[in-house]
């Protein structure tokens, strides 16, 4: 069994990646926001290689938001069962 100093550095580092990385999903969505700005000015209405290239790109920030929020829910869920070990 762990100790309690043990558990408490565990869910302090669990705890600070949470934070990098709801950090990081704020950057992607801010990315995105931006993204979404810059096709509304540039890309062509009936669509085409711009148009194209904008859409890869959120398609690519939308995956890279939804992996991390995936990722933070586990890291979450480890730290609540490592609140049960105390």
């Amino acid at each position: 069994m762990k100790s309690v100093k043990e558990i408490l550095d565990a869910k302090l580092d669990l705890s600070m990646e949470i934070m990098d990385l709801e950090y990081d999903k704020k950057v992607y969505k801010s990315r995105l926001e931006q993204l979404y700005i810059e096709m509304e000015e540039d890309a062509e209405p009936e669509g085409g290689p711009i148009c194209d290239e904008y859409a890869d790109a959120i398609h690519n920030k939308e995956q890279k938001i939804e992996e991390l929020s995936k990722l933070i829910d586990e890291k979450k869920k480890e730290l609540d069962e490592l609140e049960n070990l105390i």
